[in-house]
């Protein structure tokens, strides 16, 4: 195929570029202004003939098939200017879903239809230079709003009144270009001090909706980045962000052969020697201090621990059951406080279950996880309930971590970069002592399955809702009938 020779000069005015505008707001200006198509203008600036990818201008983290020696020759445009509209010309590896939204600042739409590269951070929730909140009807928006026709393309963003657009005043331009280069000198220093950091801070490069992350990775990702790379006083960036401090952690893993090894271990032997070592650390350091709260645990029957309140519990004491209920494999919290005489086996944490660690790398990993399910309690215990999913804990580590990407993949030893809360900052937030431990829920506090004969024996009639309730749901519907009577 050969190459389109194209245009000289396309329509351009300078005056319609912004500071740092990413590289989808300016393709849809040139777009409009020399009446071409998607395919028409990929084919002006590529380096060599492509095919023409879904949302190619849209996606503002790959820039390779650009010709910007070209692109700036057809619109007379220095080329680091155009380049400054690319996550990967400014050195960031953006983490992006396939299917992501622009995001826009409404004023500066309206004013100016600009769109900056730093919108599409999905932490940024306020423009920087105008300070609207994204929960105020001028705050950051979507920038492709409407509905999607049949082929599942986003309809295109009007540009018709782009001769009447606002100039830009050059005191606007120097705090726009002074807010991205604070946020760019930041982020490098922060490359230059974490290993790995585009992998291992990852939510502070994304754009990924912040409803699909785990909500309390993000704050560990800003505290740790903070702490390592701190921001000016009164800085713009993470402004409305609650960080969690952390820690740092380097584990090297060996790896072992599936199945060559057994993986299986005792509580009693070298490995789960070591095992009790960092149990009773946890305990005496964090632990010992709710002695009261764990004899209350201790007390609580199964459909006891079932009904309790979230605002009513000791964070501590529950993540310190959670993470030993699933290391020693344990289904119900009274077999936690039952003295057991004979051996059994433990369940240590490792990354990933399809590539094997070493003993060390487990029992690292182990004494992290109690760190990171501690935190989860502790962040979501003021919502009124939430729920902890055994198997999930098991199955995955509850803290964040990435393996070195420049060491290869056959490596003997492999660098596994890990940062977890830090232990002193959780327990100043869990709080002591704690003010009302174990608070059953008023509405289940009486909560045992009861059978059929129990609800026939009720002298009262039911509600109409509540009959119609359970002869729709059948007969099994007995508990859920009792939760909602009492």
């Amino acid at each position: 195929m050969a190459r389109r020779p194209g245009a000289q000069r396309l329509t351009w005015n300078p005056e319609l570029q912004f500071p740092f505008e990413s590289g989808w707001s300016l393709f849809q200006k040139i777009k409009i202004l020399n009446n071409l198509r998607d395919h028409e203008l990929v084919d002006l600036i590529a380096r060599e003939p492509v095919p023409l990818r879904k949302r190619r201008l849209r996606d503002c983290a790959d820039s390779r098939w650009i010709d910007f020696d070209r692109f700036s020759e057809l619109l007379e445009v220095p080329a680091t200017e155009l380049k400054n509209g690319f996550w990967d010309q400014l050195g960031i590896a953006v983490e992006r879903p396939p299917e992501y939204e622009l995001r826009h600042c409404k004023m500066c739409w309206t004013m100016h239809r600009y769109h900056c590269v730093l919108f599409d951070l999905a932490w940024l929730t306020r423009c920087p230079w105008h300070g609207f909140s994204v929960d105020t009807p001028d705050g950051m928006l979507i920038a492709t709003a409407g509905t999607i026709d049949a082929r599942g393309e986003p309809p295109a963003v009007p540009f018709d009144d782009l001769l009447s657009i606002i100039r830009m005043g050059r005191p606007n331009r120097n705090r726009m270009i002074g807010c991205v280069l604070e946020y760019l000198e930041w982020w490098r220093s922060v490359q230059a001090a974490v290993p790995e950091a585009d992998a291992l801070l990852s939510s502070l490069v994304s754009t990924a909706h912040m409803t699909k992350r785990r909500p309390e990775a993000f704050r560990w990702q800003a505290g740790f980045a903070h702490a390592r790379a701190p921001m000016r006083y009164n800085s713009w960036i993470l402004e409305d962000v609650a960080p969690v401090n952390c820690r740092y952690a380097r584990v090297t893993d060996a790896g072992r052969s599936s199945g060559a090894l057994n993986d299986n271990y005792s509580i009693r032997d070298g490995i789960g020697c070591c095992y009790r070592a960092i149990r009773r650390h946890i305990f005496r350091r964090y632990v010992r201090r709710h002695r009261a709260c764990l004899r209350g645990l201790a007390k609580l029957s199964r459909d006891e621990c079932l009904s309790l309140s979230a605002d009513g519990i000791c964070a501590t004491c529950l993540a310190y059951a959670v993470w030993r209920m699933s290391i020693e494999q344990i289904i119900v919290a009274e077999g936690l406080f039952v003295p057991r005489r004979t051996s059994y086996e433990i369940r240590l944490t490792e990354p990933s279950a399809s590539s094997p660690s070493d003993d060390r790398a487990r029992l690292s990993f182990t004494y992290m996880q109690f760190f990171g399910i501690w935190s989860a309690i502790v962040d979501r215990t003021p919502g009124g309930w939430f729920t902890v999913g055994m198997q999930e804990t098991i199955s995955s580590p509850q803290i964040l971590f990435t393996r070195d990407t420049s060491q290869p993949a056959d490596a003997p030893l492999r660098t596994i970069h890990c940062i977890y809360p830090e232990g002193e900052g959780m327990a100043t937030k869990a709080g002591r002592p704690c003010k009302a431990p174990w608070t059953l829920r008023p509405t289940e506090n009486a909560c045992v399955l009861r059978s059929q004969a129990w609800l026939n024996s009720i002298k009262l009639p039911l509600p109409k809702t509540m009959f119609e309730l359970y002869g729709e749901s059948g007969p099994g519907a007995v508990e859920t009938i009792k939760r909602l009577w009492l």
